[in-house]
């Protein structure tokens, strides 16, 4: 438009510019203005909005135009409109027929608005307060569409009203009255010409941004799919200041709304807003499309890791922006227990990396995320074991619990919640490749670190602990450091039983404690003890501490084992474990006469005999340990040459026919994230082996063999034929004496119920179980 600016725009112009005013982009400080529209906009669209004449030029006015304007008097000093007389007559002329003098009107209303929001040349009270002027504004919306001036300054006179919480509570309550502002509003969204489409966005963002009297405005927005008109904008728009308030925008409308969250999926929201992280490099923009996605995370997490979210915000972890970083980190641990075929090596390495940061959140969700990559993903198992993976979690988990001491209250939560990470990152890695058993080994060196976890006697601690454990405890090389193990006087085989005892006193208190399932307690206590009872003096040790007193008068006068038989809660897989255990106990001689002598244990395994056909591998168990009864009464009484009055009540009892032994081959899981299970607790394949009257087959050797694989470079390059052996003793245990059993001189290892198959096999591939999670972490 032709025509040259007047001196009253030039001064204006002049007095925006020279006061410097900031609006948050330049510092990333807050303005006063309440709306956080001041955090987001970038001076040069504010500045442009507040003062039109900068680029375009005032009317020519003819003298009768003129006329019109003379009641709207400056004062002298200053050069400022005298707004309590201006305002109403700007109001009247934004009515008139005449176009030019509507802009002209509009553009010195929109000059007040502007200096109404600056605080340094803000009057001693607000001015623009009649509802009537938003009324006006909204009818030149509406009737002046072929007008694109008059919208683009009637747009910046209605967002710099809404700079101020006055001005947004008086454009609410105008909504409140004539909800058609809102759809007005959104009209202009897709309205490109002169940038209109820019006023409009931010216009709105102020508006539906207010956390006061946003929400009437959000949910008419929703109705008239303002998301459909604005989304488009996420690839369209080049500006790398207005894009951050487009993804706020749609932010606030996505926000706990399924359908409009449903409608920014299918216009490819998310692969946008993925494409703005590979290309843009605008921290505030990239933090705030992280924090979009973070809530599409729990929304629809297949989604991105399908378009390759996984390794795109892996990119991220590496931005020197501590708040850009934590953003990631919560998205992508949200996505990744969603299984996935793609290379994720880059993630896991920024992953190794920031586990050990000095930022508490940031180290945790680092953690969290790990251990959901590596469940169940046997590619990248790999990885973490063949780039000192193991190493740096197991140093990560020495020093938090070194550290641990030092911290209280929330702290010392953050901090117990990084160590269940760890390790449960450090079991999944324990099963399920070529290098578990190094693991397993490795991860061991440090057995004081896991007895220390389970004299926490925090329940989600004591899982996770409980769990590894259970893998740990299956290489024989392994038993002597848990035997040996002390701290004070407490070893491991003392803590688990008293684990269960404490376990088992809750069973009919509550079914959970903070999230973690008493019963899955109690099953895991009795599957450690049901493997390591194959070890000729930790059966001795076990059978000391069950035959205590506060162990062995559980309920009605039971010892521990047999208290978890008589509970109807349990769960079928317990009690068979149940079952295994104390078939093992009953070759301990001292044992064995005290289970013999228990009548209701008796009663039980009869009644567990005759359900063979509903229950046959409990049946199998039961019938196995009253044949071992009845032949340890057999022979007392040849021992004792009593042949008439130790006559086997059992006699009559037909022993079940001898089962071959076979690997029971579970299908192999694909290749994922996440924690799964087929079922929860479930015991695992090797059970049935040794489901036979007479234990396992004396003619297969116990050999031990790990799985002949082609396997990575190895993890311990230092110690070739594994991890040096280190102190499995407490160096400030208690030297006072206390009763400890006697161990055995010669003891040759009895059949005994494990599951450790004697030679898994080169195709043996047993996949991480974990319990399902009600919830992502």
């Amino acid at each position: 438009m032709g025509g040259t600016p007047s001196s009253a725009g030039h001064r204006k112009v002049d007095m925006w510019q020279n006061h410097n005013f900031d609006s948050g982009f330049q510092t990333m400080n807050h303005s006063e203005a309440p709306s956080i529209i001041s955090s987001l906009h970038p001076s040069s669209h504010l500045s442009g909005m507040s003062s039109m004449a900068e680029y375009e030029p005032i009317p020519n006015l003819s003298e009768q135009q003129k006329q019109k304007f003379d009641g709207i008097t400056k004062n002298p000093t200053d050069g400022q409109y005298n707004t309590v007389r201006a305002i109403p007559e700007l109001t009247m002329l934004m009515k008139d027929q005449d176009n030019e003098v509507v802009q002209k009107a509009v553009m010195i209303m929109q000059n007040i608005a502007k200096m109404e929001c600056d605080a340094m040349r803000r009057q001693n009270e607000t001015k623009i307060v009649d509802p009537r002027v938003i009324f006006t504004l909204r009818n030149l919306l509406r009737d002046k569409v072929d007008h694109p001036n008059i919208i683009r300054f009637t747009l910046g006179t209605l967002f710099n009203i809404c700079n101020r919480q006055e001005g947004i509570d008086l454009v609410t309550r105008a909504i409140s009255e004539q909800p058609d502002i809102i759809p007005n509003l959104i009209r202009h969204i897709g309205t490109f010409a002169n940038s209109i489409y820019k006023y409009a966005i931010l216009t709105m963002h102020s508006i539906l941004s207010d956390k006061q009297r946003g929400g009437q405005s959000v949910t008419i927005a929703r109705q008239q799919d303002a998301i459909i008109h604005v989304t488009p904008w996420l690839e369209a728009e080049k500006s790398e200041k207005l894009l951050p308030v487009i993804v706020d925008l749609i932010r606030v409308l996505c926000e706990k709304n399924t359908d409009q969250k449903v409608k920014f999926v299918k216009m490819g929201g998310p692969q946008k807003l993925l494409h703005i992280l590979q290309q843009r490099g605008y921290e505030n923009l990239l933090w705030r499309s992280t924090q979009l996605l973070k809530t599409f995370s729990n929304f629809d997490a297949p989604c991105l890791v399908a378009f390759g979210g996984r390794q795109i915000l892996a990119g991220m972890l590496s931005h020197g922006s501590p708040r850009l970083v934590l953003s990631t980190l919560e998205t992508l641990r949200n996505i990744s227990d969603v299984p996935s075929k793609m290379k994720e090596e880059l993630l896991l390495k920024s992953l190794l990396e920031l586990v050990n940061s000095r930022n508490a959140v940031i180290r945790l969700y680092s953690a969290q995320t790990m251990s959901n990559l590596v469940a169940n993903n046997r590619p990248n198992k790999e990885y973490m074991c063949s780039n000192n993976g193991v190493v740096n979690l197991c140093r990560a988990l020495a020093i938090a619990t070194k550290d641990w001491q030092n911290f209280q209250d929330k702290e010392a939560q953050q901090m117990e919640d990084y160590a269940e990470s760890l390790i449960c990152t450090l079991r999944h890695l324990c099963v399920g490749h070529p290098l578990a058993e190094k693991v397993q080994a490795y991860v061991f060196r440090e057995p004081l670190i896991f007895l220390h976890k389970l004299m926490t006697m925090r329940p989600v601690l004591l899982k996770h602990t409980l769990n590894l454990l259970l893998k740990v405890v299956s290489q024989n090389a392994l038993l002597a450091p848990f035997l040996l193990c002390r701290i004070g006087e407490i070893g491991f085989v003392e803590q688990l039983i008293h684990i269960l005892r404490v376990a088992c006193t809750q069973l009919n208190v509550q079914d959970v404690i903070e999230g973690v399932r008493v019963k899955d307690i109690v099953h895991l206590c009795i599957q450690i003890l049901r493997l390591i009872t194959r070890n000729p003096d930790i059966l001795n040790e076990v059978d000391f501490f069950l035959r205590s007193p506060e162990n062995s008068r559980m309920g009605d006068g039971h010892t521990l084992p047999i208290f978890v038989l008589q509970k109807a809660n349990v769960e079928e897989n317990t009690k068979s474990s149940t079952l295994e255990l104390i078939y093992n106990l009953m070759h301990h001689e001292k044992m064995a006469d005290h289970l013999e002598r228990d009548e209701i244990l008796c009663k039980m395994l009869h009644s567990v005999q005759m359900q063979a056909a509903n229950h046959p591998e409990l049946a199998n168990l039961a019938a196995n340990i009253l044949k071992l009864m009845s032949e340890k009464r057999e022979r007392n009484r040849i021992h004792y040459g009593r042949h008439g009055s130790f006559e086997s009540q059992f006699g009559h009892l037909s022993v079940a026919a001898q089962r071959t032994e076979v690997l029971n081959s579970h299908g192999e899981t694909y290749e994922g994230a996440g924690e799964q299970w087929s079922q929860p607790m479930s015991d695992d394949s090797m059970m049935e082996s040794y489901c036979n009257s007479s234990g396992r087959d004396s003619s297969i050797p116990e050999t031990y063999n790990s799985p002949m694989y082609h396997s990575p470079p190895s993890m311990y390059p230092e110690y070739p034929n594994g991890p040096p052996s280190g102190p499995y003793y407490d160096p400030h245990a208690s030297t006072s004496t206390r009763p400890t059993p006697p161990h055995y001189a010669n003891y040759d290892s009895p059949p005994v119920y494990n599951n450790i198959p004697s030679n898994q096999g080169p195709s043996s591939h047993l996949s991480d179980q974990y319990p399902y999670r009600q919830g992502r972490f």
